[in-house]
């Protein structure tokens, strides 16, 4: 079976084929197009390699969903959520040349101030994960005013923090970042609270952050959006550092 959809994306028409069958999914994507795999579980013999995504029903193909497989065909930045201030994207090489290289810059802070590693990035991040850090851009302003976003918890070198968390076999952690000229305008919390909302809805239900205990505004921040202390230590700062919860349930 196959079928042909088409959807417009920024003014632009692109075709995306949808098939169970290998050839036809070949086909489309050596012509240029975007494809979407109908995986059957009950076969043993069927192979979409051609296709990054798979449904395992034609219903299961929304204009989300389509306009993310295209858009992630061509090189096009997915839109995550919005606020009534901010667009929440991914980050495109460009970007690189107007994040500015502040000291506080984050997790991983340096990856998005040359094209190089932010293409990197990019590609391995969502590429494969689907999640990270992304833009958070002003719509009136036209602006990168910061970066925020979820990425997998790493300790580093306090490992007890581990012993805080539930069980999760992917543990993820947000973080945040607003430009030094944007800041105490309210952009952290706007953007955290959507990310928080997108998460919930799209990837988990419950999201940790980690703070020095002598950072107040984060804390308050966090305490805002609903996070609550389930640990701290000393291991490895000389600050102790806390651990926070977030879950929607």
């Amino acid at each position: 079976m196959v079928w042909e959809r088409e959807i417009a994306i920024e003014g632009k028409n692109f075709q995306v084929t949808i098939s169970d069958e290998y050839e036809a999914l070949r086909s489309a994507f050596a012509e240029g197009r975007a494809v979407i795999g109908l995986w059957d579980r009950n076969r043993t013999d069927q192979c979409l390699s051609p296709a990054s995504y798979l449904v395992e029903s034609y219903e299961d193909i929304t204009t989300e969903l389509l306009e993310r497989v295209v858009r992630r065909k061509e090189g096009m930045p997915w839109n995550i959520t919005d606020t009534r201030r901010l667009l929440i994207r991914e980050f495109v090489t460009g970007d690189a040349d107007e994040i500015p290289n502040e000291p506080d810059g984050g997790e991983a802070g340096a990856l998005f101030y040359s094209r190089d590693s932010l293409e990197s990035y990019i590609r391995q991040q969502y590429g494969f994960y689907e999640y990270g850090i992304w833009a958070l851009y002003d719509r009136e302003k036209k602006v990168i005013v910061g970066k925020a976003g979820l990425f997998n918890f790493d300790p580093g070198e306090n490992e007890e923090l581990y012993s805080f968390m539930k069980k999760n076999d992917t543990p993820l952690e947000l973080g945040y970042h607003i430009f030094t000229p944007y800041r105490r305008r309210g952009y952290a919390k706007e953007a955290c609270q959507a990310i928080l909302t997108y998460a919930a809805s799209s990837l988990t239900d419950r999201i940790y952050a980690r703070v020095l205990d002598e950072n107040r505004a984060s804390v308050n921040l966090l305490k805002n959006l609903g996070f609550h202390l389930t640990g701290r230590t000393h291991s490895g700062s000389a600050s102790p550092q806390c651990l926070y919860e977030w879950n929607c349930l």
